[in-house]
């Protein structure tokens, strides 16, 4: 027994590096095969251009959403900085402040951006989407499904809402509801191959090994030659060998 849980303790540790990975804002349909960050809101109302335009570089907002774009962080940092210290009230400049910090790696300080931008508007699916990052990724899960609620009501089948918040919901040891969730998620994008992965270790924290097993194979079909994918062989190996007396697996013969 002690083999098996080592080897499922590390293949557990692999797998929720991945997830903590994705546990971002999801980009424009159709997405990859794992959530990834959706570009940084930018709602100004599109006009058609003066004969003779502002340069667009001077507005912080807009400078923004090119260094972000470009994955200068630093600079979207600084220029977002900027727009809510000329507009506080401006909600999109506050989220998109809000999104950077959180992907710098600072939700605490995120989320305080993030909760101004909803006080504004309470029904714009990506502020809430984005603070449940935030405090995902700040540990308080709690929270976290609070929001992914709130942003699953603003869009109703939205596959990576309903991942996400299927994390959120493992994260906190509620695994009979996470498993419902990333069955919603999987009936709404059957071709994602990580959310059969995901399911699997739902399953495997609830002691259902046959739906495990038949998560896992699922995801191998899809994803075969994936960076996991010989550590989720070897665990679909360890839960379907015999039990010996003990009620341990048999132990594989040392090599040489």
């Amino acid at each position: 027994m002690g083999s098996s849980l080592g080897s499922l303790a590390l293949l557990i540790a692999v797998l929720i590096s991945v997830r903590d990975r994705d546990q971002v804002a999801p980009a424009p349909a159709p997405a990859p095969a794992v959530a990834v960050l959706r570009p940084v809101a930018d709602t100004t109302p599109k006009e058609d251009a003066p004969v003779s335009p502002e340069p667009r570089f001077l507005d912080p907002k807009h400078g923004g959403t090119v260094a972000y774009a470009q994955g200068d962080y630093a600079t979207a940092l600084d220029r977002y900085r900027k727009a809510v210290d000329t507009n506080p009230n401006d909600a999109d400049a506050l989220n998109n402040l809000g999104q950077v910090l959180a992907r710098s790696g600072k939700p605490t300080e995120a989320i305080q951006y993030l909760e101004r931008a909803i006080k504004l508007f309470p029904n714009v699916w990506a502020y809430r989407f984005n603070l449940a990052h935030a405090y995902g990724q700040s540990a308080d899960w709690g929270r976290a499904v609070t929001e992914y609620r709130s942003a699953q009501s603003l869009f109703q089948d939205d596959y990576v809402t309903e991942f996400n918040l299927a994390m959120a919901l493992h994260k906190q040891g509620r695994d009979d509801e996470a498993v419902a969730g990333y069955q919603k998620a999987i009936s709404l994008a059957p071709g994602e191959s990580s959310f059969h992965l995901s399911l699997g270790l739902s399953y495997e924290k609830l002691n259902r090994s046959k739906e495990a097993v038949e998560s896992y194979r699922r995801y191998l079909e899809l994803a075969p030659e994936a960076a996991d994918a010989q550590q989720v062989r070897e665990r679909i190996q360890a839960l379907t060998e015999p039990v010996s007396a003990d009620g341990n697996p048999p132990r594989t013969p040392a090599k040489g």
